[in-house]
């Protein structure tokens, strides 16, 4: 008795029809967003569609830092990213013939001028500016702003050339006297460029962080003392390790009042 009761239940849930899934829901006819159709469209698809407009509609968040120029603070500016669920929503939601404006999120960035206020000054060095050639001034300036605002993480490795480039007249730089590789000098391009790493050299040194690579120019420069220079090309870089536990950040000026360079470096509040 007990073993027929049993075969009857396993059979008799055998027998019940599967349960209806409910159907997708659609976005109603005539249902624009951010002036593309939407009417007709299933979840699935409409999400597609917003996922597609995100990518076009973000604006990135941007970094506060420093100016190239007079070495203050400029303000962060917020990123907004759509926000796909909340649109999606409004979409599936939508009276027919409307059109929805899509659900957006602001946020901040990783540096704000709230951080750039609590960092903390690790080191500073400043060079004068002796040789005022219109070249060589506007390769300084170029080359300081390129440095400037360069974030460091914990254990990674700062490389000048990477973050210069090569100087190259679409990028900017001029003709400006550089010295050969006997210690002579001639014209070539970026000449003014080893005066703002060999800057960041000292900057460095002063922070107590771990120089891996740093190059002497053929003949002695008089903007650092003898010894203190890095000179820098396409096979010489200067180089060197953040071994603090802080994000570095660089800054990096020329003082036009004064004729002088200078580069700091500032050890960020924990994120």
């Amino acid at each position: 008795m007990l073993i027929s009761v049993g075969l009857f239940l396993s059979v008799g849930c055998g027998l019940n029809p599967p349960a209806p899934k409910p159907e997708d829901k659609l976005v109603a006819e005539g249902v624009y967003v951010e002036g593309q159709p939407a009417g007709g469209l299933s979840a699935e698809e409409a999400g597609k569609l917003l996922t597609n407009l995100a990518k076009a509609k973000d604006v990135p968040a941007v970094n506060a830092g420093f100016d190239p120029v007079t070495g203050g603070v400029i303000p962060e500016r917020p990123g907004q990213r759509l926000d796909v669920s909340a649109t999606l929503s409004e979409l599936l939601a939508a009276p027919s013939g409307s059109s929805i404006t899509v659900v957006y999120q602001p946020f901040l960035p990783e540096i704000t001028r709230d951080a750039l206020a609590r960092a903390r000054r690790l080191s500073a060095y400043t060079t004068p500016i002796l040789d005022k050639s219109p070249g060589r001034l506007v390769n300084i300036r170029l080359t300081a702003k390129l440095v400037n605002n360069t974030l460091i993480a914990p254990g990674q490795e700062f490389s000048f050339n990477q973050v210069t480039g090569e100087p190259t007249e679409a990028r900017g730089f001029q003709s400006a006297i550089v010295f050969g590789d006997s210690g002579q000098k001639e014209q070539g391009l970026g000449g003014g460029m080893c005066q703002v790493s060999s800057t960041l050299y000292n900057a460095a040194l002063a922070a107590e962080l771990k120089v891996t690579e740093r190059h002497p120019h053929s003949k002695p420069v008089t903007y650092v003392p003898p010894g203190k220079d890095a000179t820098t090309y396409t096979d010489k870089d200067l180089r060197f390790l953040n071994t603090t536990r802080w994000r570095l950040l660089i800054r990096a000026f020329v003082h036009d009042e004064s004729s002088k360079m200078t580069v700091d470096l500032w050890a960020l509040p924990d994120a």
